[in-house]
């Protein structure tokens, strides 16, 4: 694990800001006009019955599970949530995004920060940690 006193590199902040603001946006733009939200998870999830509530509470999930890689990449260096992060946000961009333009371009910013040369070393040191450091 990575100490949390540790600095994390540009790269890597730049990630987690990027992603962390397309989440609250698509959080905002959701709890902004729950109409279409309601619209939108009833379209794509027909089988549930989708009112205001549920509609709320698909979007807070929504936002604490897009938290986890974030927490993953962020505190732990975790190689697998850098692919889980490029994956599912390489399907976003490809699918329609109720965020729009703006959560597109955040999402587009946090791949290309976890794709750097940088953020690979930030990866790549967390092999290096001796676990004596810890005792």
């Amino acid at each position: 694990m990575i100490p949390l006193g540790r600095p994390r590199p540009l790269a890597i902040r730049i990630f987690a800001a990027a992603f962390l603001a397309a989440a609250l946006l698509r959080l905002a733009y959701g709890l902004a006009d729950l109409p279409l939200a309601e619209t939108v998870y009833a379209a794509n999830l027909p089988l549930i019955a989708w009112d205001r509530e549920a509609t709320i509470i698909a979007l807070s999930a929504e936002f604490t599970i897009a938290l986890i890689p974030l927490v993953w990449i962020y505190l732990l260096a975790a190689r697998f949530a850098r692919w889980l992060v490029l994956g599912f946000g390489a399907l976003r961009l490809v699918l329609s995004d109720p965020a729009g333009l703006a959560g597109t371009l955040l999402i587009a910013i946090a791949m290309a920060a976890l794709l750097t040369p940088q953020a690979t070393r930030w990866f790549a040191r967390r092999q290096e940690i001796d676990p004596a450091v810890f005792d």
